[in-house]
């Protein structure tokens, strides 16, 4: 696997169906060549009541199953949010699979990064993972 950054504007024209909101993001992803785990920061304005961050499969317009679940459970706030997905954190379609084929996923731009909220819960801001 070669080094690699990625990353996603976020915001809620690009939710299905579109949310008006003035929330805003972006998520930020680096691997280093030869690594089994890749870094992540999601930084956002203007969004309250987090509730889930994560990295779905689909094209824009469908709402795709997610593949990594980066927040669960427990608020994510303005200040950002760092970590790092590993092949254990991969679920649905990339389950038992590798970061190598979640990186494959955002190369040819099958997946997105969607934030969701109290008042949406299919998601508040979302956006494709650009290479």
């Amino acid at each position: 696997m070669h080094e690699a950054f990625y990353m996603a504007e976020l915001v809620g024209s690009q939710e299905v169906p579109p949310v008006h909101t003035n929330a805003e993001g972006v998520a930020l992803f680096y691997i280093e060549k030869n690594s089994d785990k890749m870094r992540y920061r999601i930084d956002l304005e203007g969004i309250r009541n987090i509730t889930q961050a994560t990295i779905q499969v689909g094209r824009r317009n469908i709402i795709g199953p997610t593949v990594v679940e980066l927040i669960n459970n427990q608020e994510l706030t303005e200040d950002g949010k760092e970590g790092f997905i590993t092949n254990a954190d991969l679920a649905g379609p990339l389950k038992g699979k590798t970061i190598s084929e979640l990186t494959d996923l955002m190369l040819t731009g099958k997946a997105y990064v969607n934030i969701h909220t109290k008042n949406h819960p299919n998601g508040e801001i979302r956006g494709k993972i650009n290479y």
